[in-house]
């Protein structure tokens, strides 16, 4: 039976080597460089020690200013900004989900044009055509068992009602001529 090491296995033992000979490349310049910078650094120490005392002196009280201002700011942007911040993020997040959706439907179908796979077409017909006859269906469930739960209705009745006759209206207007026989054909 052949034992087979895994990628990762090779991987980490060629990161090892290489680890390795950089380390003891490295190792002697890194010493001679600290040698090198050691004097300089101890003098820049002692000149820059005097004026960090000095400016921590001067900055102790506007530092102890500011604490209180800090933790209500800290409060306020945990209770006030974070939440809306979240909120928007969120609300962002649920209005994009149409256009997330549309763009990694036309990543994929670009993937597969780009490797020469036909891309698949939708056919949105049979779905309008399904929701149309149920509808349809539906419409006419809803007619027959309305028309089986009305009551039988009688008939309307004739316009106009039956002894209705003409006769001048009853109510006098002021200018308005007087009913009677029209004027004399002659």
């Amino acid at each position: 039976m052949l034992l087979t090491t895994s990628d990762a296995e090779v991987a980490k033992e060629r990161l090892l080597e290489t680890w390795e000979t950089t380390r003891e490349a490295l190792a002697p310049r890194l010493s001679a460089a600290r040698d090198a910078m050691g004097p300089y650094v101890d003098t820049a120490s002692a000149r820059v020690a005097p004026v960090l005392d000095e400016a921590k002196v001067r900055l102790a009280p506007a530092v102890d200013r500011l604490g209180p201002a800090v933790g209500t700011a800290r409060t306020r942007l945990r209770s006030d900004v974070m939440p809306a911040v979240v909120a928007a993020a969120e609300t962002a997040r649920d209005n994009s989900a149409p256009a997330r959706s549309e763009a990694k439907e036309r990543a994929a179908e670009a993937l597969r044009a780009l490797r020469g796979e036909r891309p698949k077409r939708a056919r949105r017909w049979p779905l309008a055509l399904s929701c149309l006859i149920g509808g349809a269906a539906l419409g006419a469930a809803a007619g027959m068992m309305r028309r089986r739960s009305e009551p039988d209705l009688p008939p309307p009745a004739a316009f106009p009602p039956a002894g209705h006759t003409a006769e001048a209206p009853t109510t006098k207007v002021a200018g308005a001529p007087k009913p009677g026989p029209g004027p004399a054909a002659g």
